[in-house]
């Protein structure tokens, strides 16, 4: 039976120091990739509260805009066609009459319409 060489007890420290120094190095390196990771999700969110912020604010804006009197007197003008009191409302209309179509167009109807706006 071959007899085992016995490991110096200097040698033995030396190799366990490098394993831990090793396993150190490897946590916190670990640890550095980590810790950055969550910084750039932190700027990342922290630029998504800001944009909400800003949108919210704009919605907010909106909101009270929609509520004043000047918003719902121009709405009831134009969606209504509600007047004031001594006002008179006024509708105008177009007069111009469609004019007939080119022959050369009528012969040809499956012209796109910027060929028949700039000529083929």
């Amino acid at each position: 039976m071959p007899k085992l060489s016995r490991l110096p007890l200097s040698k033995l420290l030396i190799a366990l120091a490098l394993l831990l120094a090793g396993y150190f190095t490897l946590a916190a390196v670990g640890d550095t990739v980590f810790s950055q990771r969550v910084d750039r999700d932190e700027q990342e969110l922290q630029r998504e509260v800001a944009e909400l912020r800003t949108d919210r604010a704009r919605l907010e804006a909106i909101r009270d805009y929609l509520y004043t009197d000047e918003y719902i007197e121009g709405a009831a003008r134009r969606l209504l066609g509600l007047v004031r009191e001594g006002e008179t409302l006024v509708i105008v209309s177009s007069s111009v009459t469609p004019t007939p179509a080119a022959e050369d167009d009528a012969e040809i109807p499956y012209r796109t319409w910027w060929e028949q706006l700039y000529g083929p």
